[in-house]
Parts: structure tokens; sequence; C-alpha cells
């Protein structure tokens, strides 16, 4: 998956593409599907009570990412469905940009997970070769930002 400064990037860019009010839920959801998997990482400093991960790592799947984004919704003062807009917009670039990698044994991403849960994958590039997707994405953001003032 690429670094999380190149979904946040891809993020910001999306926002300017589709002149989004709220950026910040954007970016939140650019980045959660790589963030709920290590909250398991907390049971290092604080006992937390045996759960399955594998509800953690369901966020990776775009469906699953759906339905719990109309659940995190509610949390926002805000108009609900256009939180769940913008959250999917997000999490979407983010699948997009993960599906772009190269994987040695089977990766990719569940696109299409309640019909298949077979993984997608452009095999693009390599996990170190992210900035060759951060650099572009990065100046056409600040290009589109120069422009629209």
């Amino acid at each position: 998956m690429p670094d999380w400064l190149t979904h946040v990037v891809i993020g910001l860019l999306l926002t300017e593409l589709f002149s989004v009010k709220k950026k910040s839920v954007v970016l939140l959801g650019a980045i959660l599907p790589d963030i709920l998997p290590k909250i398991i990482l907390l049971q290092l400093l604080v006992p937390l009570p045996i759960f399955n991960n594998k509800v953690l790592e369901a966020a990776h799947v775009p469906f699953i990412f759906f339905l719990g984004s109309m659940i995190a919704a509610t949390l926002f003062r805000y108009r609900y469905w256009k939180i769940v807009w913008w959250l999917n917009l997000g999490a979407l670039s983010h699948f997009l940009s993960d599906a772009l990698l190269r994987h040695f044994g089977e990766g990719g991403v569940q696109l299409l997970y309640p019909l298949t849960s077979q993984k997608y994958t452009l095999n693009l590039l390599w996990q170190d070769q992210t900035y060759l997707l951060l650099v572009p994405v990065l100046l056409l953001y600040l290009l589109i930002r120069k422009y629209k003032k």
C-alpha cells in the first residue's frame, strides 16, 4: 500500500477536483482503511479485550468501509449523506491507489467483495516506488490550487 502521505495528497487532489468544503473528512476517509487495522497495536501499550482483528482488517474492503462510513457519519455535525460521500471519496482514492501496487504473493484489493472475493491489482508500482505516484499528484494538486485562486 502507498504510504499515508501519498494517500493524503491524493485525497487533497480530489478535494480540489470536487470542490469539497470539509477537506478533513475526505482525508480521514483516505487514511482510515490503513489506520483501523493498526488499532490492534494499542494492545502493546494498553490491555484491550480480546477480539478478532479480522473485523478491523475488513475496513480495507470497499463494501465494508461503505457500511462503516454510514455508521461513522452519524458522529459528524454536517449533512449525513455528504459525510458518507466524502468519506467514501477518500476511501475510493485509497483503494484505487492500493490497486496500483505489485505484490509477490496473492495481493490486491477486493473491489467487488460482496460479489466475489477476488483481489484486483494493476501491478504498476512496487512498495518502494510510491514516490512515482506522489510527485506527479502533488504537482497536479499545487497546479490546481494555483489556478483556482
